[in-house]
């Protein structure tokens, strides 16, 4: 059997993940089925409290957003990658997300109310602020091979709810999620399993995930295997492959610029054009990079959404070798090189 080599996607279940290490969680964090979940459990503290509203920041993950609306009143704030300092003023009973986005350092600064830090695309990011955010949440699978899992941090001395049970719709869609991963694990070695295959079952997998509407807690296999990842060990890989793979992309033409970041390799294209033909090129090539987010939610500001049609997230972890990097890099330029020409498509 001739092992299969492609880039980014869903994790597939890896036996040779790194494990041990030092531990990463800390006590009183608590286990969620998903990010959503973790969000939806902080809301329901808080609506305990007093919460009356939440805001979010205008370029987020709005399928999440419509979920957590149907749990408090949320509305948007005008906030995007790679913006300045945003200022934001709350009341005492509203609260606020504030992402570190693709592990930067988050750049809001709000008085008043609560903030809720979301640290998904780098869980150990070590980012101090003046005002320590009141909870910390991530979703874990964005960084995680994992077929599930969210993580609530509370703040120090304030216990959170209780270990939660996966529901039994939860409990269907891991299981679509955790064969996904194996058949894809079992692809990616060389057996001759159909791609179509095991991605109808992860989109099954995703769609009962997002269906369901209970807050639940995460998959055996999740309350297993998360805390026992070597998550330091997993981090530096990443950091190594992307500082390789920006070297590899020093001669990518001005239509498409590299920002590196602590999680993701980041491909901020000219226009949506450039951006349809470079993933078009990519995906042909085996490159599968993602679209973060798309900006469904009215209120969106137009320089969000042209942000949002012009980036690609490229995945450059713990699961690729150095000669592996070597090769995405190059399937980038080829591809950047010819993402001008007319009906071009990358092979």
């Amino acid at each position: 059997m001739k092992p299969a080599l492609e880039f980014g996607s869903f994790f597939h279940l890896d036996p040779a993940i790194p494990l041990g290490g030092e531990p990463w969680m800390r006590p009183g964090d608590l286990l969620t089925g998903t990010g959503r979940d973790a969000l939806r459990a902080i809301v329901a503290q808080g609506r305990s409290h007093g919460w009356r509203r939440l805001y979010a920041p205008t370029y987020y993950c709005h399928t999440v957003l419509d979920d957590v609306a149907a749990d408090i009143d949320v509305r948007l704030y005008p906030h995007a990658p790679f913006d300045g300092p945003t200022q934001l003023a709350l009341a005492d009973d509203e609260a606020a997300i504030v992402p570190e986005y693709f592990g930067l350092q988050a750049t809001v600064e709000v008085r008043g109310g609560s903030v809720l830090l979301d640290r998904s695309h780098d869980l150990l990011a070590t980012w101090s602020y003046a005002r320590a955010p009141d909870y910390v949440f991530a979703s874990l699978r964005k960084t995680l091979p994992v077929p599930d899992g969210g993580l609530v941090r509370p703040p120090a001395g304030l216990p959170c709810l209780h270990a939660l049970a996966p529901t039994p719709m939860h409990q269907y869609a891991c299981a679509s999620m955790a064969a996904a991963m194996a058949m894809k694990a079992a692809y990616l070695a060389g057996a001759q399993i159909a791609k179509a295959a095991y991605l109808a079952l992860a989109g099954e997998g995703e769609a009962a995930l997002r269906g369901d509407a209970g807050i639940s807690g995460p998959s055996a296999l999740t309350r297993a295997l998360a805390p026992a990842m070597d998550l330091r060990t997993m981090r530096q890989r990443r950091h190594d492959n992307l500082a390789l793979l920006g070297d590899r992309l020093a001669g990518l033409p001005a239509e498409v610029q590299w920002r590196q970041t602590p999680a993701f390799g980041i491909l901020l294209c000219a226009d949506m054009r450039v951006r349809e033909r470079m993933r078009q090129g990519l995906t042909a090539a085996e490159v599968y990079p993602a679209v973060l987010w798309p900006m469904t939610w009215a209120e969106v500001p137009e320089s969000n959404r042209r942000l949002s049609g012009r980036i690609l997230v490229v995945h450059a972890d713990y699961r690729y070798a150095p000669r592996d990097i070597g090769r995405l890099g190059d399937i980038i330029l080829r591809i950047a090189t010819h993402c001008d020409m007319p009906d071009e498509v990358q092979r």
